[in-house]
């Protein structure tokens, strides 16, 4: 005999609430911002790092590496090849710090330089060039353009007191040229000894070693089989 009560069963659905929509997509903590803001920043500074394998971003006689360690610290090389520093190799380093580019870099040269613009721990003063940083307007491609053109005897003229860390080598550049162009020319010289060109010390992430004639026209040769193959 069939019944005629015709009860609901109980659904097998039910509508989602707020809570299961929140155990699904939970919101972001501070810690998972934080990382993806570190992400964020670390991804931009690769970008730019690699943009500056474009001849048109870093200057020429210029050479850049991060250190393995740390991606907030870059290393360098500037080769100067005419000017009162002709034939120089000048190692420096750049600190990037973890607000960047809300804030610049610092430059701080790992040779020793006698120059109106950097200070006797060797940092190089950025300022006359940038008097306001302007973030995501201003890049390190920037500040190394800079820097090159410093050594410019047209940048020296224009530099003021108040601008420069070392200012017996302003001083000395504005009253004794030749004796400017002396300590300067001593200072390229110096670069490029032994000692200072080959130092195995950990303070730059680029290394000089020596190498005989025998290795060189090897390598000249190589490099001149590899240019005859791409024309």
């Amino acid at each position: 005999m069939l019944s005629n009560d015709r009860r609901p069963y109980p659904s097998q659905h039910r509508q989602p609430s707020s809570d299961d929509a929140s155990s699904r997509n939970p919101a972001p903590t501070p810690r998972t911002s934080q990382h993806y803001e570190e992400y964020l920043k670390r991804y931009e500074l690769l970008l730019e790092f690699k943009h500056m394998k474009s001849p048109q971003n870093c200057p020429p006689g210029i050479y850049l590496k991060p250190s393995l360690d740390n991606l907030y610290e870059w290393f360098g090389t500037f080769f100067l090849h005419r000017g009162y520093y002709k034939e120089g190799v000048f190692q420096f380093s750049i600190q990037i710090p973890p607000t960047y580019p809300a804030h610049p870099p610092t430059v701080r040269f790992l040779t020793d330089m006698f120059h109106p613009l950097v200070a006797r721990d060797g940092e190089f003063n950025i300022s006359p060039g940038f008097p306001e940083w302007r973030p995501r307007k201003d890049h390190i491609a920037n500040i190394l353009h800079y820097m090159r053109n410093a050594f410019r005897e047209s940048v020296l003229t224009t530099l003021e007191d108040h601008s420069c860390w070392n200012v017996d080598a302003l001083r000395i550049f504005r009253t004794e040229r030749l004796l400017f162009a002396k300590l300067a020319a001593q200072c390229g010289q110096l670069s490029v000894s032994e000692g200072i060109l080959f130092d195995d010390s950990e303070a730059s992430a680029i290394r000089f070693s020596p190498m005989s004639d025998a290795h060189f026209e090897e390598v000249r040769a190589q490099m001149l089989g590899s240019q005859n193959l791409n024309i």
